[in-house]
Parts: structure tokens; C-alpha cells; sequence
């Protein structure tokens, strides 16, 4: 299920379910428990002063468009949303030829 929401591709799951379960089980622990139990911090956005960008994949069903602007415009740092056309919640795994341009241009320009 999780795999569905943040790759969304079937064939791409298998890939990743299988990298995923080659990992110690300790290795999963944190990333789960971080999804788990993790404090929502929406009102305190703007006290995070540094740069940030923010990616959203088209076809994310996990994540709407609005919350990627909401994060945007909370961030007093931020340069903008990217909308990667066609992807889903993991665009930097599925669409790395369409992340990886914004993302070093945003770098570069730190």
C-alpha cells in the first residue's frame, strides 16, 4: 500500500519492495516510526527561515497540489512548488530526469 502511494507505478513497486526488503529491519524502523508519529508543525512553517524548494508529482495521490502550495507559501524561504508532470509522491525516484535539473539549479543558487 505504502509503495502504491509514493512510487504508484506497479512494475516500479516490485522494484523498490524488493530493494526495500533486502534492508535490515532496523534500517525501516525510523523512516516508519518518523511517518508514524511525526508532530505537525503547519503553524510554526515560518520560523524555518533557510531556502527550500518544494516538488509535487502531478499524479501524487497521497499528497494534494494544495498542500504543496500551502508548504510554499508557509516557508519563508521558499523559491516555488515544481510540478513534475506524471509522477507520483517519489518524483525524485521515478522522475529523477525532471527533479534533478530544478533541484541543482535551486542548489547552485544558494
Amino acid at each position: 500500500v505504502i509503495a502504491n502511494l509514493i512510487i504508484g507505478d506497479p512494475e516500479l513497486n516490485r522494484v523498490w519492495i524488493a530493494k526495500w526488503k533486502k534492508l535490515p529491519t532496523e534500517n525501516m524502523r525510523a523512516p516508519g516510526d518518523c511517518l508514524l508519529d511525526r508532530d505537525d508543525i503547519t503553524d510554526r512553517l515560518g520560523e524555518i527561515t533557510c531556502p527550500a524548494i518544494v516538488f509535487h508529482g502531478t499524479a501524487d495521490q497521497s499528497v494534494e497540489i494544495e498542500l504543496a502550495e500551502e508548504l510554499c507559501r508557509g516557508l519563508p524561504g521558499c523559491v516555488g512548488v515544481v510540478r513534475i508532470e506524471g509522477a507520483p509522491h517519489a518524483s525524485n525516484l521515478t522522475h529523477p530526469e525532471h527533479v534533478n535539473g530544478p533541484l541543482l539549479d535551486f542548489l547552485r543558487s544558494l
